[in-house]
């Protein structure tokens, strides 16, 4: 046993992603005196069979076990990994993520509560809240994920305990802590490894979980999982005809269909990885066709799915390589493809937000024209904030977008808010203080800041929440390639007091903020139908024009005005979100504190509801027909209605079903209207007696 040797040990199951796998494991560093091997194993019916045949066929002592589709990230891996085992003889096997307690329905994918990874499942980067850090250099743990595995002693991979491509990992673990040894999972201030979630077989995991009941009877308690079983083939099944539903619409280039077919799919989302890719590259596609160069990637001229995928695929991993500072003969190539059109900034762009933490370097390689910066006006409606607002200043006065006016409009605070505002102002002539002479709430405070605004764009942010410094530059640079979009809205994340990121606690609001992209009339059907918000506020950049056209706040709201107006620029143009996290939004540990988050006393909630009823029902009212027959194209009762009196009948159904005797006006008013009750009795069978039946429901 050769204990100067690291072998890579990987089942090859697809030869492109082996390939990039061994790219980042030719960038780690090889300290002094040690060597590396490369070991692929093909053509085996598990992961457990390769693995053994790998490990038989090597002689180094430290083995690393890991998926074709896992890039090594950490340059020092090896040194790193070294440090652990060659100091701690009783560990015998380490791996990226973990977790210290077996479920007894072996469901370990759901277990996971130790360490740190990249995983991208075709939408974004998955969420880590579970996964905490350990203390020390590492922690002990009853079982660590397949992903990847270093090892130092050979102990026989259980093959005839799980048959197949799953959960390997898991039984390996017992294995190794039955001879004694410990498993751990490393501290990882950054993650050693990004994963791409591109092996989903439901069917498979199921057999591999019945597999570790039936050997560890003493582990896992649960015997049957027959129902959760029935119900992963289930959506599997959906998320595969699904995906050649859409594969056979990209193929015969039906782009409008594909859209409409992912249009409310994207609010709930299939486990299909090249599904959920399929929706972005028909999100580039609608976004290109709205740009200014109105130039489409070369991979929409294609007629063969491998070979889009293979173009979208190499686009992706080329990205992410320049994205994590590795040198890459693809690199020059591709930034030759979109200086030619052939690659559009909207592929970029969009690939970019999903697949990386940070765009910052990707922004930098591709953006680099030198452009007029149009006149930004930042507004900030400040109300006692002393304690935080030097730090929002702080953060909108150094981004790297300085085409500013910062308008920071003072609602007659009582602290110590107004000197800030002055002591910037006189270090920094891009700040406009604006006081006001008596408090009048945060609508009538951002109204001053709008009717004030001279800039292009208006961007909003709370008086203490936090951009990141590239966030306007991202922002103008998007609504200067799409004239047509009205507003840019961000991802974030929660942040509290101290700065520290609280999303997991928040988790209704990150949730909701970090939304997908979608059309105005899909959007509007979903505010509306759910009555709920969705948008990032401090996180929007909006046209000055569209802001002129649809109005500013309403005065009359104090909870909801930030829903309300999205409903107006939905109802007057298109939006977009920028997949990545550039604003912090600050939610503070005492209840009340937030000037969105007022106690849940029953006053507030009475507003709340009260605001939300006159949003929707006002919306709907004011829609124009047009715009009514889009956004609720599904909803309608009468699937040919057109005519203007079908519509109003359309909306009084509507907002009946929405809020019941709430729409008691509506109808009486729509009653009064001789063609609107000929409409009603001809087309819909409903007549004045139907509607006193209907109105005596609770």
């Amino acid at each position: 046993m050769d204990d100067r040797k690291i072998a890579f040990i990987i089942c090859r199951t697809d030869k492109r992603y082996y390939e990039e796998c061994v790219k980042y494991l030719e960038d780690l560093t090889v300290p002094e005196g040690y060597c590396t091997d490369v070991l692929s194993v093909v053509d085996v019916a598990s992961t457990a069979e390769g693995y053994n045949e790998a490990m038989q066929a090597s002689d180094a002592k430290y083995k690393v076990y890991l998926r074709e589709d896992v890039f090594l990230l950490n340059k020092y891996f090896i040194a790193d990994v070294l440090d652990i085992l060659e100091n701690n003889r009783q560990i015998g096997m380490l791996g990226v993520r973990g977790t210290d307690k077996l479920p007894e329905n072996a469901d370990c994918n759901a277990a996971w509560n130790v360490g740190n990874i990249r995983e991208y499942d075709g939408r974004c980067l998955k969420d880590t809240f579970e996964l905490r850090q350990p203390a020390a250099k590492y922690e002990s743990v009853a079982a660590v994920d397949g992903v990847l595995m270093v090892t130092q002693y050979d102990i026989p991979w259980r093959g005839d305990l799980t048959e197949g491509w799953n959960l390997y990992g898991v039984s390996q673990s017992i294995e190794m802590r039955r001879q004694g040894y410990e498993v751990v999972v490393p501290r990882q201030e950054q993650p050693w490894c990004y994963c791409d979630n591109s092996i989903l077989n439901s069917r498979d995991y199921d057999i591999c979980r019945e597999g570790l009941m039936r050997i560890y009877p003493e582990i896992f308690s649960v015997k049957e999982i027959r129902q959760e079983r029935e119900q992963h083939q289930k959506e599997q099944e959906m998320a595969i005809e699904m995906r050649q539903a859409l594969v056979w619409l990209m193929e015969m280039h039906l782009y409008d269909e594909a859209r409409a077919a992912l249009g409310k799919q994207r609010f709930n989302w299939m486990p299909d990885m090249q599904a959920q890719e399929i929706a972005n590259m028909m999100e580039i596609y609608f976004l290109e066709e709205a740009s200014v160069s109105k130039k489409h990637s070369n991979w929409f001229a294609l007629q063969n799915w491998s070979k889009i995928y293979v173009s979208y695929q190499t686009v992706r991993w080329t990205v992410l390589r320049l994205g994590y500072g590795r040198s890459d003969e693809r690199i020059p190539e591709l930034k030759r493809m979109v200086d030619a059109g052939e690659i559009s900034k909207d592929a970029i762009r969009k690939i970019a937000n999903v697949s990386l933490p940070d765009t910052t370097g990707i922004f930098r390689y591709f953006w680099t024209e030198k452009k007029e910066q149009p006149l930004v006006s930042v507004c900030v409606p400040v109300y006692n904030a002393g304690d935080f607002l030097q730090e929002t200043l702080e953060s909108v006065l150094n981004q790297t977008y300085t085409n500013i006016e910062f308008l920071v409009v003072d609602d007659c605070s009582t602290d110590n808010s107004r000197d800030v505002i002055t002591s910037w102002q006189k270090k920094d002539n891009r700040v406009k203080p604006v006081f006001m002479e008596r408090n009048s709430n945060v609508c009538a405070a951002g109204n001053a800041g709008f009717e004030r605004a001279k800039g292009t764009y208006v961007a909003i942010i709370g008086h203490d929440d936090v951009w990141r410094p590239d966030k306007l530059e991202k922002q103008v640079a998007f609504l200067e390639e799409h004239p047509d979009t009205g507003a840019c809205f961000t991802w974030g994340e929660v942040i509290d007091e101290n700065q520290t990121i609280v999303s997991k606690k928040n988790r209704l609001i990150y949730h909701a903020m970090n939304a997908d992209n979608n059309s105005a009339e899909n959007w509007l059907c979903q505010m509306i139908l759910d009555k709920a918000n969705w948008a990032c506020a401090p996180s929007v950049c909006i046209r000055k024009t569209v802001l002129e056209r649809v109005g500013y706040y309403r005065y009359g709201l104090v909870q909801l005005q930030d829903y309300e107006l999205w409903l107006r620029v939905l109802c007057d143009s298109s939006i977009y979100i920028l997949q990545e996290k550039l604003t912090w939004y600050r939610r503070f540990t005492e209840q009340g504190k937030n000037l969105s988050n007022l106690p849940a006393t029953e006053g507030t909630v009475n507003r709340l509801m009260h605001e939300m009823w006159w949003s929707v029902f006002h919306t709907v009212e004011k829609m124009t027909d047009e715009k009514f027959l889009q956004t609720f194209a599904d909803e309608l009762r009468w699937k040919e209605a057109s005519s203007h009196e079908a519509v109003l009948c359309e909306k009084a159904f509507l907002l009946w079903n929405l809020g019941g005797s709430r729409a008691e006006s509506y109808f009486i008013n729509l009653l009064e209207n001789a063609k609107c009750r000929d409409v009603l009795e001809k087309e819909y069978h409903f007549t004045p007696n139907d509607f006193y039946v209907m109105n005596k429901e609770e």
